[in-house]
């Protein structure tokens, strides 16, 4: 059963992780979207408030009901794919346990997406591209 101070530091971590993911998203959109002020929102809101769930619990719902996991049934239209590029490449801004950068996120976890994400990673960071696609 996680504590209320690991739901807190859950919940600051994610904060911390959404405030990255805001400034990548003005990088690369040139703005702000309501889809980035909202994104992961559900994530400390399920820290804070569902006690009975555990941390697997939570990340499988938040995967679950998120187009920008790549992992769910859920159709993405191509801002999802964006935000999916965005949340990759800001993590390691914030979670030392994810120093990868969009690109090779891809394709160290994601090679089976190449496809999908490759053209949104060259569109808005063509820098990180190490191959010729």
């Amino acid at each position: 059963m996680l504590t209320y101070k690991q739901r807190l530091q859950y919940t600051l971590y994610t904060l911390k992780h959404k405030k990255a993911f805001l400034k990548v998203e003005k990088q690369l959109r040139g703005k702000n979207t309501l889809s980035g002020y909202l994104h992961d929102i559900d994530k400390p809101l399920l820290y804070l408030f569902c006690f009975w769930l555990e941390l697997n619990q939570i990340q499988s719902i938040h995967r679950k009901y998120n187009r920008h996991h790549v992992k769910n049934t859920l159709k993405k239209t191509p801002d999802d794919l964006l935000d999916t590029v965005i949340d990759w490449e800001c993590a390691r801004m914030t979670k030392p346990d994810k120093p990868l950068n969009a690109y090779e996120t891809l394709m160290k976890f994601y090679p089976e997406y190449k496809s999908t994400y490759l053209p949104v990673i060259k569109k808005y960071l063509a820098h990180q591209v190490k191959e010729k696609e």
